[in-house]
């Protein structure tokens, strides 16, 4: 059974890296689809290669899982089902991005060039600004500092939620939308120095040092995640081997680094002992493959990989629920029985009583609500994807900034329950129209170097 396992997966592999190739050559810089493969890539497939390698997984005891989920045995034949069909909506996936049309004519996009690095400067600088003022009023509505330090990450939003209704749901979203942008920009920044050959170290310095203290203010790793990814891809693209090669030295160091904040980062005034109790009840023998798990999102993978054998025969399926939620989003508070987004049902079935969410990868939230149907959704969201590009391009003035939005909205598609995704994505383009974020007006209309598009010499 495990030989038959590994053809599988050796036919994904090829399949996705000629859909990534055929992806590569087609973009202008990062592009929605260049996004939405790498997110698969990374939150589903390279879980499912370890699982695969592997034979299975089981999460530490240290993590506290509900015992229904927290184990993937690839030896027991009632995992064969689901692995067949994320390899089937897996491999349709990749047959949508290698069917895609080509950009030949690249449309005058404009993805580099003085005037787009003083405008990404400008949104960069911001942004920061928004999510400095974010960080001040959570830390007066918690109280004080010493209330935020000991309020967990995750339920200081819900008790805020309780206090505040929708006027802070909407204020979350706010948040959340101008990280996105922040997000995009900085990827986009990050992108033009590459293709320049000129990082400009000190300004993407600041960037690299925000990050990190928004992942402490706000205890989610995501945006930095996004972020690194959004950098080896466009290191990848410009053929960045050096970089890439010394990202990738460093690599195990960051990676543990993620891995120990997911266990501290519950109380900041007990780093010391959260650190101790996680290096001590990891179980040495696994530890890299635990870390792997986890840095990727892995659990997501084997909760999909669980819910696709209980909907329709333990639980009901929710047939489009989560995602007609979109349609009672604004305003918020409007609609008090308005239904829970995916990750909060998951948790409700999977980890009853606990005040968290779940992940379980776009085709997650797809299988609970439409069955084997949903095998159809990540190939939909391919599609989506390619228009949304084609939109881009074609549009009559260049969208550099917010296609990289796009490019990190769809990367996070495979990380946030979709009308969440969507709903920051659409409040994200919103802040870019509203704040001038692709338009300086201070700057003249002539007298800088003529932008370059792919395919011209960058060097």
């Amino acid at each position: 059974m495990i030989a038959f396992y590994w053809l599988l997966l050796a036919i994904l592999l090829t399949s996705y890296w000629l859909a990534l190739n055929h992806a590569k050559r087609n973009s202008v810089g990062l592009t929605p689809l260049l996004g939405w493969l790498v997110g698969v890539g990374y939150f589903l497939i390279v879980p499912l290669v370890v699982l695969t390698l592997h034979g299975g997984f089981k999460q530490p005891a240290v993590y506290d899982v509900n015992g229904s989920w927290d184990e993937i045995n690839l030896a027991n034949r009632i995992f064969f089902r689901p692995y067949l069909m994320i390899w089937l909506s897996l491999m349709l996936t990749c047959l949508v991005a290698l069917l895609s049309d080509s950009n030949h004519s690249q449309d005058g996009v404009v993805v580099t060039g003085v005037i787009v690095r003083r405008r990404l400067e400008r949104a960069i600088v911001v942004t920061i600004m928004l999510s400095v003022a974010d960080w001040l009023a959570t830390i007066w509505l918690q109280g004080g500092l010493s209330q935020f330090l000991v309020s967990h990450w995750y339920t200081r939003n819900v008790d805020l939620t309780d206090r505040f209704g929708g006027a802070f749901i909407f204020y979350t979203h706010l948040s959340l939308a101008n990280q996105m942008v922040f997000t995009g920009a900085a990827a986009l920044y990050a992108s033009a120095g590459l293709k320049e050959r000129n990082m400009r170290w000190g300004f993407t310095g600041l960037i690299w040092l925000f990050l990190v203290i928004e992942m402490v203010m706000s205890g989610n790793r995501i945006f930095l995640a996004l972020y690194l990814l959004a950098f080896v891809t466009s290191c990848w693209l410009y053929r960045r081997r050096k970089i890439m090669a010394a990202l990738l030295l460093v690599s195990p160091a960051v990676i543990l680094i993620f891995s120990l904040w997911a266990s501290i980062r519950s109380n900041l005034s007990q780093i010391s002992d959260s650190a101790a109790t996680q290096a001590l009840e990891s179980d040495i023998a696994e530890g890299a493959v635990t870390r792997v798990m986890d840095v990727t999102e892995g659990s997501a993978a084997m909760l999909l990989m669980h819910m696709m054998n209980d909907f329709g025969t333990k639980f009901a399926y929710l047939h489009g629920g989560t995602y007609a939620r979109l349609l009672t989003a604004f305003p918020p508070g409007l609609y008090p029985n308005r239904p829970k987004n995916f990750a909060s049902v998951a948790a409700e079935l999977y980890e009853p009583g606990e005040t968290t969410s779940l992940g379980s990868t776009a085709l997650g939230e797809a299988y609970g609500n439409f069955g084997f149907a949903g095998i159809l959704v990540m190939p939909l969201f391919t599609w989506g994807a390619t228009r949304c590009r084609r939109f881009f391009s074609r549009a009559a003035e260049p969208h550099g900034l917010m296609s990289a939005v796009s490019f990190v909205m769809f990367l996070s598609f495979m990380v946030f329950p979709f009308d969440q995704n969507v709903t920051t994505g659409i409040l994200a383009l919103l802040i870019i129209l509203a704040l001038k974020l692709e338009k300086d007006p201070d700057l003249p209309a002539q007298g800088f170097p003529r932008p370059l598009t792919l395919g011209e010499d960058s060097v």
